[in-house]
C-alpha cells in the first residue's frame, strides 16, 4: 500500500528540508528521513533534479548502511526492503549522500512516498541533537573513491565524515550545512558572496535557482522547533587560502574575517540560546587558528562565555583521500576527538 509523506504521522525529519503537501525535499547532506516499519519490504518513491552533477543517497537499515548510490535523473521508485521478517520492528534512513550543488540550475531530491504492506511504528528520539557548518571537509569531499582527482560527486561521502561518525558515537540526530570552498568571510578563490554565514539563517540559501526558490529554499529556518544542543563550526580552511590572494592587504583581510567571525557566533548563539558552540578546526593545517581562537574570545568576553575552541588532529600528508583532503581514518580521528569534547561539554 502507498503512503503519501503526509500520511505518515511517525517518521522523523533529519536536516534542514522543506516540506509542501506531496513531498519533502532534501537540500544538504545528511539530510533524509527515517521510519520504523514491521514490513516485509519497502519502496520509496523518489525524484532527483541535477544538472550535470548528479546526487547520490544512502539507505541505513538498522543504523548501518546498507545502500551508497546516485539517484537517475527524474522520479523514480527504489527498492529499500525486500522480503524481510514482518514481526520484526526495522528501522530505515533515507539520507541526502552529495552536498548542496549551488552551481547548478537545481540541486534537490524530493521523497514523495512510501509503498509497504507493513506499518509505521514511533521512531525513537535519539540522545542528541546536532548541527554541523562546514565546508568540504565536513561535506565529506575526498572520503570515497579515494584515488581520483575530479571535483565530481563520486568523491564525496557523507557516511566517512566526521560529522556522521561523531554523530554516531553519541548516538544523536544532526543537521549539517556545509559547502566546498566557502568560509567564513571568503571562499578559496577570493568570492566574499561565498560563506557560509551568509546562508545561516536560512533553509537553503545556497541554492539559487528558481526551481529551489519555489520549494522553500530561501525560507527562514524556524530554529526555535529544531533545538540542538551544539553547533559546531569547522570553517577557517578557505579563508587560509583566500588570505594569500593578491585582491587584499593580509591586515586587511584578517580584519573582515575577525569581524565577520564574531557576528557568525552572535548570530549562532542567537538562533541557539541553549546550544554548546564548538569552534573545530585544524583538519587541513591550523594557520588560522590563532585568528579564530581571537574571534572566539572576543566574543566570549562580550557575551555569553560559552563558545569553546577545539583543535583537530591534521591529516595533511598523513591520512589524505582524494583531493588531498582528509581519508575516513582522517575523519575517524577527528570524531573520537570531537566525540569526547561534546560529551565532556553537554
Amino acid at each position: 500500500m502507498e503512503y503519501k509523506l503526509s500520511e505518515i504521522e511517525n517518521k522523523r525529519i533529519w536536516g534542514r528540508c522543506s516540506s509542501l503537501d506531496d513531498c519533502t525535499t532534501l537540500f544538504w547532506t545528511g539530510s533524509g528521513i527515517e521510519v520504523n516499519v514491521s514490513a516485509g519490504y519497502l519502496y520509496a518513491d523518489i525524484e532527483s533534479t541535477f544538472g550535470t552533477l548528479e546526487l547520490w543517497i544512502d539507505v541505513f537499515v538498522d543504523d548501518a548502511r546498507i545502500m551508497h548510490f546516485p539517484l537517475q535523473e527524474g522520479r523514480h521508485r527504489y527498492q529499500l526492503m525486500r522480503g524481510f521478517d514482518k514481526s520484526h520492528v526495522t528501522n530505515v534512513r533515507i539520507a541526502r549522500s552529495t552536498q548542496s550543488m549551488m552551481e547548478e540550475c537545481a540541486s534537490v531530491i524530493k521523497i514523495f512516498s512510501f509503498d509497504t504492506d507493513g506499518e509505521f511504528l514511533p521512531v525513537k528520539k535519539r540522545k542528541y541533537s546536532l548541527e554541523f557548518i562546514g565546508d568540504s571537509i565536513t561535506s565529506g569531499e575526498g572520503a570515497y573513491a579515494l584515488s581520483r582527482e575530479e571535483w565530481i560527486p563520486t568523491v564525496f561521502d557523507s557516511v566517512n565524515s566526521y560529522a556522521y561518525m561523531t554523530a554516531k558515537k553519541l548516538d544523536a540526530d544532526y543537521s549539517i550545512l556545509s559547502q566546498s570552498g566557502q568560509g567564513v568571510y571568503a571562499s578559496w578563490d577570493g568570492s566574499t558572496e561565498c560563506s557560509l554565514p551568509k546562508v545561516y539563517p536560512y533553509v537553503c540559501a545556497a541554492q539559487i535557482s528558481e526551481d529551489a526558490k519555489k520549494l522553500g529554499c530561501m525560507d527562514s529556518w524556524d530554529f526555535s522547533n529544531n533545538e540542538k544542543d551544539a553547533i559546531i563550526i569547522n570553517l577557517g580552511t578557505n579563508d587560509g587560502g583566500a588570505m594569500k590572494l593578491d585582491k587584499w592587504s593580509k591586515d586587511e583581510f584578517l580584519q573582515q574575517f575577525k569581524t565577520c567571525g564574531n557576528h557568525f557566533l552572535k548570530s549562532v548563539r542567537e538562533s541557539n540560546p541553549k546550544a554548546k558552540i564548538i569552534w573545530a578546526y585544524g583538519m587541513l593545517g591550523n594557520e588560522m587558528e590563532e585568528y579564530i581562537c581571537e574571534i572566539i574570545d572576543t566574543y566570549n568576553a562580550e557575551n555569553d562565555d560559552n563558545v569553546i575552541y577545539l583543535r583537530l588532529p591534521d591529516c595533511s600528508g598523513i591520512h589524505v583521500g582524494a583531493r588531498l583532503h582528509p581519508d575516513p581514518e582522517g575523519h575517524r580521528i577527528a570524531a573520537e576527538v570531537l566525540s569526547d569534547c561534546l560529551m565532556k561539554s553537554m
